[in-house]
């Protein structure tokens, strides 16, 4: 109950944005988070983390971060109205963009980027996570239904 009163807010908030920095920076952050876990259910210094991780039902931070991400997506996508008006053409499926078919007709449109800083925008990341669902999850409208099965 302790970690989930003070420590998980602590990593949801902004998750989006701070988790999208290369894994060195945050890797401190993953380290510290395995210990408070360890501490939390006091198990030994070498017990796996996955075991950690799935006794509280919850996601490593990398893993963290492309849910939040997906849930993002998916509320820009489908909750457009509950969306700043920023975010209304923020993702576009293919169809909108191409006037003619193609093989992705149903999926995000990728913007194409030439760096690596670029591949890390939300706008592209979004995009790549969100094209690698299967059609079960990306059909589904409502945001409870689709974070469950996410």
């Amino acid at each position: 109950m302790l970690y989930f009163t003070f420590i998980y807010p602590q990593l949801l908030y902004g998750v989006e944005v701070y988790a999208n920095a290369c894994t060195c920076h945050i890797e401190k952050l993953i380290v510290l988070n395995n210990k408070l876990l360890r501490i939390a259910q006091n198990c030994p210094v070498r017990t796996c983390t996955v075991d950690l991780y799935k006794r509280y039902s919850t996601l490593p931070l990398p893993s963290l971060h492309e849910y939040s991400v997906l849930r993002f997506v998916h509320k820009c996508f489908y909750n457009s109205l509950a969306m700043p008006n920023v975010f209304n053409d923020y993702f576009q499926l293919n169809i909108a963009i191409h006037a003619y078919g193609t093989r992705s007709v149903d999926r995000l449109h990728l913007h194409t980027v030439n760096s690596s800083v670029g591949l890390k925008c939300i706008k592209v990341k979004g995009c790549l996570l969100w094209n690698t669902l299967p059609r079960v999850i990306t059909d589904i409208k409502s945001h409870a239904v689709f974070k469950k099965k996410l």
